[in-house]
């Protein structure tokens, strides 16, 4: 992720790459059928079931732009962990647009879009299935042709972090140029599976207050090296790492061996099925 200059409406504009994934992630069910209402659960202790979770103001938002009365029951299973980087939150948010979209067809594209980013800068990315680079606050989405998924490890440390946070700490003189050629640069990079000259172009400029404040992480980057990493950074905002291995092989290997640590949940991430 790069990041720009902060705009008038207090966002910065950034040029990012998405790369969906299927495993880990959360689960949804809605009935329709249920009680007047929204009613949200969640099997997650540290998950707020009310209007203060995205879920919830998904389905108010859609309610409201379709002129609905809701009659929804909402179960949402928590695999991915929270405020750690990987969208979790945007990606239960988009998942509940698209199953109310699917089910009513009362709103369409530009409509669930907008409802989307109202959500979050991220949550519209979540609404289409492809990778793809983004730009302006991560809502203007171009999608990629799909290449070979890379073979990579995200560890989660055990504690959240704020993205306002990794924001408001971003260091502007450890910025790197917002080139969008090195997004071509990487895409192609990873289509020829040459990861070696993928790791040498990736770069997140919040992940340095990170890695400042929390030694954790430079203690998880220095463990992964070990075991074979060609680059390690942190995801999005942080909190987890993710490391770019040789194979996928390997990458399945350190994810078993991280996971053995008190602590730590590692994933050997698997592809989405687009």
């Amino acid at each position: 992720m790069k990041t720009e200059r902060l705009n008038a409406d207090g966002f910065h504009s950034i040029l990012t790459l998405f790369l969906p994934f299927d495993d880990p992630a959360d689960r949804l069910e809605i009935d329709f059928d249920a009680a007047p209402g929204i009613a949200l659960a969640c099997d997650a202790q540290n998950v707020p079931c009310d209007e203060k979770n995205l879920v919830w103001r998904a389905a108010q938002r859609y309610a409201d732009a379709a002129q609905i009365s809701p009659h929804w029951s909402i179960k949402l299973y928590k695999e991915l962990p929270v405020a750690a980087g990987v969208g979790g939150g945007s990606a239960d948010a988009g998942a509940t647009l698209a199953m109310l979209e699917s089910h009513y067809a009362l709103l369409g594209k530009e409509k669930l879009a907008a409802i989307a980013l109202s959500l979050g800068s991220d949550v519209p990315f979540f609404l289409q299935n492809s990778a793809a680079w983004a730009t302006g606050r991560g809502e203007i989405l171009h999608p990629i042709k799909k290449f070979p998924f890379p073979p990579l490890v995200l560890v989660n440390p055990g504690f959240p972090v704020s993205a306002k946070w990794a924001y408001t700490h971003l260091a502007p003189e450890r910025r790197a140029p917002a080139e969008k050629e090195i997004i071509n640069r990487i895409v192609d990079a990873l289509t020829q599976k040459d990861y070696l000259r993928a790791a040498a172009l990736l770069h997140n400029d919040l992940e340095y207050a990170l890695f400042d404040k929390f030694p954790v992480l430079n203690v998880l980057r220095s463990q992964l090296e070990k075991l074979g990493a060609l680059r390690v950074l942190v995801s999005g905002s942080g909190s987890s790492v993710f490391a770019l291995m040789r194979d996928h092989e390997t990458a399945e290997n350190v994810a078993a061996k991280m996971n053995r640590q008190a602590g730590l949940r590692a994933w050997h991430l698997k592809e989405k099925n687009l």
